[in-house]
């Protein structure tokens, strides 16, 4: 495998390359509603605290990934299930930072590249923990984030117009003082 370049992208980046992100999106989620994917992240990407990594191999786009931290309006825990406890769902803007999306395309999988994108994604985040959705029956990618420290939290409802019907969510802390508050 040739040297693969990570970069972090802010919002006006991830903008102006929105299109060529797309298009892996597409690849590694084929079937997911394109347009909703676009106004979905365009929307995210003004947050605040937004930020992406990207991964190229002799300038060609091969992976990504990219959050924000929730907001002390947010509906990422409810309907949450087993309940969590007492504060676990409190946001601030500043506890959590929600991975949205991580790819990676099938021809650059089984080399730690998954890895390396999340890893860099989170190395400079000031939030005490991370979090992250799955589609139920994406074991193949659950079985991957275990291995990565992830702990599942439990499942939450999709709401009309998302992929899913459900989501199992996961946590990590990343501060070690956070890993006690992360369950």
């Amino acid at each position: 495998m040739s040297q693969v370049e990570m970069s972090r992208l802010g919002p006006g980046s991830t903008r102006e390359r929105f299109d060529e992100i797309q298009r892996v999106y597409a690849v590694v989620f084929p079937g997911y509603d394109l347009e909703d994917h676009r106004r979905r992240t365009l929307r995210q990407a003004e947050s605040a605290g937004f930020e992406a990594v990207t991964a190229r191999e002799n300038g060609v786009l091969v992976g990504f990934a990219y959050g924000l931290p929730l907001s002390a309006r947010s509906t990422w825990w409810e309907g949450l299930r087993p309940s969590p406890p007492d504060g676990f769902a409190v946001e601030t803007g500043r506890r959590t930072f929600a991975v949205i999306d991580l790819a990676v395309l099938p021809s650059h999988r089984g080399r730690g590249l998954g890895g390396r994108l999340m890893d860099e994604l989170l190395s400079s985040r000031p939030e005490e923990r991370a979090t992250l959705a799955t589609v139920p029956d994406n074991q193949e990618a659950q079985r991957m984030y275990e291995r990565w420290g992830w702990k599942p939290i439990g499942q939450t409802p999709g709401v009309e117009g998302e992929t899913a019907d459900a989501f199992d969510l996961y946590v990590i802390a990343l501060r070690p003082e956070a890993a006690s508050s992360s369950r």
